[in-house]
């Protein structure tokens, strides 16, 4: 059996990649999706496909989306590098047994104080400021066949750049099946599938992964592999938390091939991170080291009722 869950996993990897690699190397539109949001994912290396179990599913997987069983919202905060924010919301609500669950998501990166120059001059004439935003709506729908949940998001996406303003549509596909296997799953989705944004085509993205929990579910273990169809860049996310005592979780992950990004430190590709969960609501924290870009630090505060 494991050996089909580990055949089973690379054939849906491969199921994208394949496909992809006609498309050969190009500029993409709309950089700011590939930013990962939320501490929890981010801090166990983004190897989280195949365990979203709350409104980050929106982002992650919206095949997961279906197996949430409580209405929650999820705001996430990050520092990134200077004068760049990006931020987060997600909401996830069951509509009824059976019905599946319908969810939503803002997500949006700013940079602000770009320097405009008419000429080569040492002193700016003016600056700018880069606006990116992605608005999802979504639904989820489990046990569409055994142990299988399927879901999609609708996403319309706009930048602003000075004076240069675009937009596009775009759809994500995701599934998550709960294997025979106790406490092991598998999750994928396909993303960013639209229309481009200015001349620009939109970074489509596969993503597949299993994860496993032991220990009484006090250990998940995850890996997740990316493809940036048109960047032909292939990540290895690598992931675990585990839970110290019913409020505390320690997390931490390494995706490899950050390495070749070349970002001039050996803690690139590393995440390291912290839960607190206190009855309904959870407080997560990620530490994201960029080398000669700096550390970034991602805050999540989320609540179920």
């Amino acid at each position: 059996m494991v050996r089909k869950i580990g055949f089973l996993y690379l054939a849906f990897a491969g199921a994208f990649v394949l496909p992809a690699s006609g498309l050969g190397v190009g500029t993409t539109g709309a950089q700011f999706l590939k930013v990962g949001v939320g501490a929890r994912p981010l801090a166990m290396g983004g190897a989280f496909s195949a365990l979203a179990d709350d409104a980050n599913a929106v982002n992650w997987n919206p095949g997961a989306l279906g197996t949430v069983e409580r209405q929650n919202v999820t705001a996430s905060y990050n520092t990134l590098f200077r004068d760049q924010s990006q931020g987060f919301l997600g909401y996830a609500r069951p509509i009824g047994e059976g019905k599946g669950v319908i969810g939503a998501g803002v997500n949006y990166l700013t940079v602000g104080k770009i320097e405009k120059r008419a000429g080569d001059t040492e002193d700016p004439d003016s600056t700018f400021s880069n606006q990116n935003f992605a608005v999802n709506v979504s639904y989820g729908k489990s046990n569409v066949a055994e142990g299988l949940s399927v879901g999609g998001n609708l996403k319309y996406i706009r930048e602003v750049l000075d004076t240069y303003k675009g937009n596009a549509a775009a759809l994500d596909f995701g599934v998550l099946y709960n294997t025979r296997i106790d406490n092991m799953s598998i999750g994928g989705s396909l993303r960013n599938l639209g229309t481009k944004i200015g001349p620009d085509p939109l970074p489509l993205t596969a993503k597949g992964g299993v994860a496993y929990k032991a220990l009484d579910k006090k250990l998940i273990l995850a890996s997740d592999l990316d493809w940036l169809m048109l960047d032909r860049k292939l990540y290895w996310d690598l992931g675990g938390e585990y839970w110290i005592n019913r409020v505390l979780a320690a997390r931490a992950g390494y995706q490899f091939g950050r390495a070749a990004d070349r970002l001039g430190s050996n803690l690139v590709g590393f995440a390291f991170g912290l839960g607190i969960w206190i009855e309904q609501f959870r407080l997560d924290y990620a530490l994201v080291p960029f080398g000669d870009l700096g550390n970034t630090h991602r805050v999540t505060l989320g609540w179920s009722f």
